[in-house]
């Protein structure tokens, strides 16, 4: 089964950016296999791209430009305490995690990313750099004194990757993101295919949700769908997918199988509710 997009199964950027991948040599003696995963993984997440179209643009408020600038200073140059800093101020000043995921942490990933592309950021910075905000997305739960999580909503949501996939900084944010909302959240990172599979068939679930940010993963995705549902545990669990891809071209949705599509973490959650909230009622 063969997917197309717009007539191509690969955007010519990802073409690009996947040459300039392969053209990377072992720094400092880290192989090159481990390098291009980093760079895949936590530099050019597709969930950036969502938010970032207009990187001049407005922030909304409580978030400003020279916030992002700050931010991105901060995670290059290294200073944890000074990045925690300003998000622990946000969170006081009243800003929602889901605005400084979106337009603070999101932003600065996309910075990384296009300085990269573009050899303003070497790869050192890069790499410590994308480190940084995972720590910092772990952080917020930290510095968040009351949590939607805490009290639990009695809804459980497997996460996984379209096989390939390597955003790993998006997945981590729609987990976080789900937690956020009391969701019982397992993320399959670093699980082999036979793990997840376990999973599927031994822990009840509302909902999978996966992550596919390229077209050249599109078979693989559909391939993984139709699994799922074969093996899933809980027949009637619904499946989603969330990426930019999917937000411009709807009709991949229902081609790859999926039951919706979102095109960020925030929508994500939002999307779940209604599928998982339609099914409860149905089997009531």
């Amino acid at each position: 089964m063969t997917i197309q997009l717009n007539g191509s199964r690969v955007a010519g950027t990802r073409q690009e950016q996947a040459r300039r991948l392969e053209g990377l040599k072992p720094v400092a003696g880290v192989e090159l296999d481990a390098l291009v995963r980093v760079i895949k993984a936590s530099v050019i997440p597709k969930i950036t791209q969502v938010h970032t179209a207009d990187a001049d643009g407005a922030k909304s408020p409580g978030i400003r430009e020279a916030d992002v600038d700050h931010l991105v200073k901060a995670v290059l140059g290294g200073y944890e305490k000074s990045a925690e800093s300003l998000l622990k101020q946000h969170l006081d000043a009243g800003v929602g995690d889901e605005k400084i995921c979106l337009e603070l942490l999101a932003p600065v990933a996309a910075r990384l990313g296009s300085g990269w592309l573009s050899d303003d950021v070497s790869f050192y910075q890069v790499t410590t750099g994308a480190a940084q905000l995972q720590s910092l997305l772990r952080s917020l739960d930290r510095l968040r004194v009351s949590i939607a999580a805490s009290a639990g909503c009695g809804r459980k949501v497997i996460l996984c990757g379209a096989p390939g996939e390597q955003h790993l900084f998006g997945l981590a944010m729609l987990e976080f993101f789900f937690r956020r909302e009391g969701w019982d959240a397992i993320s399959t990172v670093g699980m082999s295919r036979d793990e997840t599979l376990n999973i599927l068939k031994r822990s009840p679930c509302d909902l999978v949700a996966f992550s596919c940010s390229c077209s050249g993963l599109l078979d693989g995705l559909a391939s993984a769908i139709q699994l799922t549902r074969s093996e899933s545990i809980k027949h009637d669990t619904k499946i989603m997918v969330g990426g930019q891809l999917f937000s411009d071209n709807p009709d991949l949705v229902s081609a790859v199988g999926c039951d919706a599509g979102a095109c960020d973490a925030a929508e994500a959650v939002r999307v779940a509710r209604s599928l998982v909230d339609t099914q409860h009622v149905a089997d009531a």
